[in-house]
């Protein structure tokens, strides 16, 4: 009796060691939780932490990236790129990964992190839209269950803005609509304005993002998208040449924005010198673009 009760307690042993290590990673908005993925949806992703435990369900829009155990290391490195925005570096360091991946997650995430460093480039700037286009369409089209699937969705409608193919972009940004979260649908809804506001379409554009900031929603994540809202409408405001509106919205952004928050502090002082500038106001237009060439650029 007392050695099957030793054998029983070496093998309980065993397994929970193999899960109690950091065998994955997921990196959510909050912190990071060790475990391993079982499983996944574009809406959940499962996270095992102990024997005899249920997983726990993680929501996609909480959740940054996720580090696989025996994932090539530029893999993850390409992975930090990203969160810092360094797309050129993400997508060195994806070239140069070698050899077939252990599990299908990895072989997954490579084909994702490749197809949207291309996407962020190609937007930028810095490659082609017609390949970055083709490499996301794929990933979007044929991983349908991959918690990188709304995001895909999302860069795909982005792509598709890019080369004015509106109508194929709309169905794309109707994919994100259809999240189980409000943000992802303020989401939807600030990419279907920035979608109108490219095609003329001002007045439309500009009930989008007055769609987008009535929104009922709390949290870090519907604020940051209700912030990009009423961006969106300065622009728009802009567009429709009412110029000192579209200054004081974005003086109110400003005010009330995260100060480590570069992109959105640039992105919002060059909407205010396109104001400014519109409104006549020269040399204050240029102090606002320089606030991005000097202290973010």
């Amino acid at each position: 009796m007392r050695t099957r009760w030793l054998v029983w307690a070496a093998v309980a042993s065993l397994a929970l060691g193999s899960v109690s290590q950091a065998i994955d990673t997921v990196k959510t908005t909050k912190n990071a939780l060790p475990g391993r993925v079982v499983g996944a949806t574009p809406a959940m992703v499962e996270l095992e932490q102990g024997v005899n435990k249920p997983p726990k369900e993680i929501p996609v829009n909480q959740i940054q990236t996720i580090f696989y155990e025996h994932e090539p290391p530029d893999l993850k490195t390409a992975k930090t790129h990203v969160l810092a925005g360094r797309y050129a570096e993400a997508l060195a360091a994806i070239e140069r990964i070698k050899g077939d991946p252990s599990r299908p997650e990895i072989q997954q995430d490579i084909e994702f992190y490749k197809a949207l460093v291309a996407a962020k480039l190609a937007l930028a700037g810095g490659g082609k839209i017609s390949e970055a286009g083709r490499l996301m369409k794929a990933f979007a089209d044929g991983n349908g269950k991959s918690y990188h699937y709304f995001e895909a969705s999302e860069v795909v409608g982005d792509l598709l803005v890019a080369i004015r193919q509106y109508a194929l972009a709309a169905a794309y940004y109707d994919r994100l609509d259809k999240a189980p979260w409000p943000d992802y649908k303020m989401r939807a809804g600030v990419a279907a304005g920035r979608a109108l506001l490219a095609q003329g379409k001002i007045d439309e554009a500009q009930a989008a993002f007055d769609k987008v900031i009535a929104i009922d929603a709390e949290g870090d994540l519907a604020s940051g998208q209700r912030t990009l809202a009423r961006l969106g409408k300065a622009r728009a405001l802009i567009a429709a040449k009412k110029a000192d509106q579209a200054i004081k919205l974005v003086i109110e952004v400003l005010k009330a924005a995260d100060p480590d928050d570069v992109p959105l502090l640039a992105g919002a002082y060059n909407i205010l010198g396109a104001a400014l500038r519109q409104a006549g106001r020269t040399q204050e237009a240029l102090l606002a673009f320089l606030h991005v060439d000097v202290p973010y650029a």
